[in-house]
């Protein structure tokens, strides 16, 4: 980490709150001001980090994100507004920042971060936070940053469930850890908010979490999640803790600066079921023919308009949205429905909102299998 600067009378009066609290300080506020931090998503998760972040003074802010504001990212990306749809969210987000915390420099990466560019763009920065909603970002990011040495504040949410975590692969006292320890080789990408949905507040939960275990790495101060898988229900408000690794020897807290040197260590693994979302498998593609007998209306709601031939097809999108085609409207709500899609969730979303709106025969299947 780079020398730390003084805080000037216009930084410490707005940290006024920091700089009175016990365990921080002045100190742990300079810190934040010569850190570097760097945010893989400006969705659900990144939304509230980046905020927190740049409010609590973190000095340099990147922000990695390849895709646009759209409308049903409102719900839970409060960092966006109706005027952003069709804008980079890098560019939303940056604007929003920079009212937010003017003095605070925010590096936007339009880019969508993979194993060959992760390293490029995690290089000097001092930690990184994991807001991404794919399996293979997920395991590019750690991986960039254990050969980097860097600290990693990861988070999911999907549904009514959040998870939070802090790995590392440099970690000091023998914590050395990183996310395939925990969740083993990458799996297939599963499930996701756009399959099963999410509670939108428990976006809020979950990253602003992961701001504050930013925060206690980034200064030294509490204890981080080091070790720690930080497990939350949002149906019952509740938090679970589960060891991944020993405790530090001594009292808890101290410094936690990026670039100390660390052990390795065999995590014991999350048991199956209880990681991130659930994978599924199969390659062998079921023929559309075989699917729907006479008088089933089969609905496709797969990535590839066409795929199935004889299908009528829906963005699960849309049909969130209460805009049905035509055949699904003519057809009877008691007549039978099948749905479709290449892995089995998106049909299973849709077969859950159809049978919200009043069809009863409803079933849902993958052409995978």
């Amino acid at each position: 980490m780079p020398a730390v600067p003084s805080l000037g009378p216009a930084e410490r009066r707005r940290a006024a709150r920091h700089l009175l609290l016990d365990g921080f300080g002045v100190a742990a506020q300079e810190r934040l001001a010569a850190s570097k931090v760097v945010v893989v998503g400006a969705g659900g998760l990144g939304s509230p980090v980046l905020q927190y972040l740049a409010a609590a003074g973190v000095g340099t802010l990147g922000i990695v994100d390849d895709d646009v504001v759209d409308a049903s990212n409102l719900q839970r990306q409060v960092l966006h507004s109706v005027a952003d749809v069709g804008r980079a969210k890098t560019t939303s987000a940056a604007d929003v920042l920079r009212g937010l915390a003017p003095d605070v420099e925010v590096v936007a990466h339009r880019d969508r971060l993979t194993r060959d560019n992760a390293r490029a763009i995690l290089g000097g920065y001092h930690l990184v936070v994991d807001g991404s909603d794919t399996f293979e970002t997920r395991y590019a990011v750690s991986d960039a940053a254990a050969s980097l040495g860097l600290p990693v504040v990861w988070g999911t949410v999907l549904g009514w469930d959040g998870q939070v975590s802090v790995f590392w692969s440099a970690a000091p006292d023998g914590r050395a850890i990183t996310y395939p320890d925990v969740f083993g080789p990458q799996p297939p990408e599963g499930e996701s908010c756009a399959t099963v949905g999410v509670l939108s507040p428990a976006c809020g939960v979950v990253g602003s979490t992961m701001a504050v275990e930013a925060v206690k790495v980034l200064t030294g101060t509490g204890e981080p999640a080091l070790g720690r898988l930080l497990a939350y229900d949002a149906r019952t408000s509740a938090w679970d803790t589960i060891v991944l690794a020993p405790p530090p020897p001594g009292p808890p807290g101290g410094a936690v600066a990026p670039g100390a040197e660390g052990a390795g260590l065999a995590a014991t693994p999350v048991p199956a079921g209880s990681g991130t979302a659930a994978a599924s498998t199969g390659t062998v593609a079921r023929p559309a023919t075989r699917l729907a007998a006479p008088g089933v209306l089969l609905l496709d709601v797969g990535l590839r308009p066409g795929a199935v031939p004889g299908a009528v097809f829906a963005r699960l999108e849309d049909l969130a949205a209460g805009n049905f085609p035509p055949e699904l409207l003519d057809h009877p709500v008691d007549g039978p429905v099948l749905v479709v899609c290449e892995r089995g969730l998106r049909s299973r979303g849709a077969e859950e909102l159809l049978r919200a709106e009043g069809w009863r025969d409803v079933t849902s299947r993958a052409l995978l299998g």
